[in-house]
């Protein structure tokens, strides 16, 4: 931030500065050359303020890396989202599906049991969701 405070500071001071000395140039023969010297000046002025710039430190920005970015609590909202859509895609009626998630010691997150609260025949809600890692529970209403 200082640097760029630096340039910003540089540059408005050679354009009032220049701008100035514009207002006192020649006019006639001489006023070309005075006004190409202006400007090799200002040119001077702009490239050194900018060489002055360092570069951006983003290190701040990687030390909040670390955080956990999959949670038990995600997992079973997004398996909820699944099951949910694939129990619509089928045309089953439903009221409610609640999803039970573990955490393991490795770090891996698995669905232990599934509970669909319906009214509609348990044999084609096993169909559109069971599987053989986790429990279908179906609740009848």
């Amino acid at each position: 931030m200082e640097g760029l405070n630096s340039f910003i500071t540089s540059f408005c001071g050679s354009c009032i500065l220049l701008g100035f000395l514009f207002v006192l140039c020649p006019s006639g023969g001489m006023a070309g050359s005075v006004k190409y010297i202006f400007c090799l000046c200002f040119l001077c002025c702009v490239l050194g303020a900018a060489f002055s710039i360092k570069t951006p430190d983003f290190s701040q920005f990687s030390a909040y890396g670390s955080s956990e970015i999959l949670s038990e609590q995600n997992a079973a909202v997004t398996a909820q989202t699944v099951f949910c859509e694939a129990l619509r895609q089928k045309n089953i009626n439903f009221r409610k599906i609640t999803v039970d998630t573990n955490k393991l010691n490795d770090g891996s997150i698995i669905i232990s049991k599934v509970t669909v609260y319906s009214s509609d025949d348990s044999s084609r809600i096993v169909e559109a969701i069971g599987s053989d890692s986790y429990k279908v529970v179906i609740i009848n209403e």
